[in-house]
């Protein structure tokens, strides 16, 4: 949740400073970020072990430290200063607690963006920062108006300009991880029926080899209100797209036509059958998404296997 809300601040200022939509204001993969911040709550971010330290806080090259990510500092004044921006962001103020979670949690996992994207040589140089941040002061009005909106956000040019190249940075790394979500990829369409008990899932098998109809099954009996209506149609998902893994590891499996259960998930007992399997192009209402999915799933697995150091 931490990098949801820091992406939306992130794009708001932006759009606060230019007058505009984030399509408007910020291109290509720019504009992209802004459509997956709207896109259902991430795959939450494993909390990784935190290594105590007693106060005095330690310092590195005279600064006092919050952090340290795979011994990467992270100072207390940009901590500071983040918790001061986030709290003009009223839907925050409430949980003081919360936002300083949240400010260490987005330090953290930009720091291992950046660690990331070093050792695969994606960087933002300094040209194309000064083409966006032309565009940016030119939207804003001019030279005038951007200093106002600076000083009114808690931002010096030189903060403003490294939240910028974060969010460059921080868009190239989230094309690189889902580059693979461009191409046609392997799919399948599959149907389910969900109940209560195992022994309801599999007297439902019973049925369905003695001739019964799935989809008729699945309209009387799922307890699936989502696709229950239409016969349990889960329509075409990737290998990770469904909430349940084991449902869709069992999917790919499959056959065409052939049916498994009971299939135990946190949801109940399942009974499926694949329809059809292919590799074929992403819809693409699916692409953005799946591509916050990958993404936050990709930096899940990175702090968790972080040596973070946390200090307040």
């Amino acid at each position: 949740m931490a990098r949801k809300i820091y992406l939306l601040l992130m794009i708001a200022l932006l759009c606060a400073a230019c007058g505009g939509s984030p399509t408007e204001t910020m291109s290509g993969t720019a504009a992209a970020q802004s459509a997956l911040a709207t896109t259902p709550p991430p795959v939450p971010t494993a909390q990784p072990v935190l290594v105590a330290t007693p106060l005095p806080l330690p310092t590195a090259d005279g600064e006092a430290l919050v952090a340290r990510v795979n011994g990467q500092p992270i100072t207390l004044e940009s901590f500071r200063r983040m918790v001061a921006r986030f709290q003009a962001e009223p839907s925050l103020r409430s949980d003081p607690e919360g936002l300083r979670a949240v400010v260490m949690r987005t330090l953290i996992e930009q720091v291992l963006i950046e660690q990331e994207a070093a050792k695969i040589q994606i960087a933002v140089n300094d040209a194309e920062l000064d083409v966006e941040l032309a565009r940016l002061i030119a939207s804003s009005g001019g030279e005038t108006s951007w200093t106002t909106w600076l000083g009114q956000n808690q931002y010096t040019p030189d903060e403003f300009r490294a939240l910028l190249r974060a969010t460059l940075l921080t868009n190239r790394m989230r094309d690189h991880v889902t580059r693979e979500l461009t191409a046609p990829i392997a799919q399948v369409h599959a149907r389910h029926i969900l109940v209560a008990t195992r022994d309801e899932a599999a007297a439902l098998l019973v049925r369905l080899r003695n001739g019964e109809d799935f989809s008729a099954l699945a309209v009387a009996v799922s307890l699936d209100t989502s696709t229950r209506a239409t016969g349990g149609d889960l329509g075409w998902f990737l290998r990770d797209e469904l909430l349940e893994p084991e449902l869709a590891r069992i999917a790919f499996e499959l056959q065409p036509n052939q049916i498994a259960g009971p299939v135990g998930t946190q949801l109940g007992y399942h009974i499926i059958q694949t329809l059809e399997s292919e590799v074929r192009p992403i819809a693409d209402d699916k692409r953005a998404i799946l591509a916050q999915t990958r993404f936050e799933q990709w930096l899940t697995d990175l702090t968790t296997s972080a040596a973070i150091e946390q200090f307040i």
